[in-house]
């Protein structure tokens, strides 16, 4: 059995989390200015040089923003934020995804999913169709929630990457971890056999390159989490 090495999180990290999870929490809201920076290192014993590449870790994360001759403030994190700025959010609430970002997810791959497979559909040779074919017997391999969720992941990783659009396929892979994260509450609370049944009917429509079958698949498909007995909505 082999085991890993434990990390121990650098005091730039444990600087940024604390300051992530204050935000978060509602210790310090939305609009208020933060210490300046020499007082931040006095009050939370760290080197200047941690306080301001926190500082600028946060501002990248959407948490704060500074405002030139002014100071730094708490950002409208959900507003100016992105994916880094989720996965935070994710982790302050143990890994889970609220209801609001569930949906919000569901509705955009509704929105996206579709034009995804049209492209590969029309772009993907009959090899690549054939090699993403072994993804999908992964898929339905796959033991323990933890093994699907990232073979599914990897499933639609590859079917944006054969659509041959760099932007739709960057915007995936920058939002993996929080799609991880909602098909495991879809698995634990529907089992497995709809993750990869799913990924099977959507793999046929592609591998017959059938659009609008295709389509059609997806759009149910991604409303299984918001809808009916299959929903992980909590209204």
């Amino acid at each position: 059995m082999a085991f890993d090495q434990l990390k121990t999180p650098s005091v730039r990290e444990t600087f940024v989390r604390d300051i992530e999870n204050k935000i978060l929490s509602g210790e310090l809201k939305i609009g208020e200015k933060l210490p300046p920076a020499r007082a931040l290192c006095g009050l939370m014993g760290v080197s200047l040089t941690i306080v301001n590449a926190g500082v600028s870790e946060l501002v990248s994360k959407g948490f704060l923003e500074v405002k030139p001759r002014h100071g730094t403030y708490v950002a409208d994190y959900k507003k100016l934020g992105n994916t880094e700025t989720l996965v935070a959010m994710m982790r302050y609430n143990g890994g889970k995804l609220n209801s609001h970002d569930i949906r919000s997810f569901c509705e955009t791959r509704i929105a996206l999913d579709p034009f995804v497979a049209e492209l590969t559909i029309r772009r993907a040779s009959d090899q690549a169709l054939d090699d993403l074919g072994l993804l999908v017997e992964q898929v339905r391999s796959a033991e323990g929630t933890e093994e699907l969720c990232r073979k599914t992941v990897d499933f639609y990783r590859q079917l944006y990457s054969l659509s041959d659009n760099s932007v739709v396929t960057l915007l995936y892979n920058s939002t993996v971890e929080p799609q991880l994260g909602m098909y495991a509450l879809f698995v634990r609370k529907n089992g497995a056999d709809y993750v990869k049944n799913a990924v099977e009917e959507i793999y046929r429509h592609v591998k017959a390159r059938d659009i609008e079958g295709a389509k059609r698949s997806i759009v149910a498909i991604q409303r299984l989490p918001l809808e009916g007995d299959t929903s992980i909505i909590e209204e």
